[in-house]
């Protein structure tokens, strides 16, 4: 099964993204803020990390995808951003933090496991 950790500070959009990824057969953790990600991370290794790249707090989702990119630990790890955001600039920026995926909300389940599958296949 493919597993899925959630990095988002909006509990509702949270509940949402876990029960479209439940349906599509992904298992999936989650956490709030880049913290309790790096928490998870610390004995739990996804195959995807989907992240809200409008984070509050010390690191917004780029700083965060930054510092996962960076990380021997983490690099690996296909990080798929999502976002309200349409535009190119920000989804350059998203792919120069490293992101492997750009999702624009709202998403749908088969946007969603069609681009994390797209992400994981392409990790190997």
């Amino acid at each position: 099964m493919t597993t899925i950790l959630i990095v988002d500070d909006d509990p509702a959009g949270l509940t949402l993204v876990e029960q479209m990824l439940a349906a599509e057969q992904y298992e999936t953790r989650s956490a709030s803020t880049p913290e309790q990600a790096l928490e998870v991370l610390k004995t739990w290794t996804p195959n995807a990390i989907l992240l809200d790249i409008q984070l509050h707090g010390l690191d917004n989702g780029l700083e965060f995808a930054r510092r996962l990119k960076t990380n021997v630990a983490t690099s690996a790890i296909p990080v798929v951003a999502f976002t309200a955001y349409s535009d190119k600039w920000t989804e350059g920026e998203a792919r120069a933090a490293g992101c492997d995926g750009y999702l624009v909300k709202p998403i749908t389940a088969k946007m969603l496991g069609d681009t994390i599958r797209k992400a994981v296949e392409r990790a190997g």
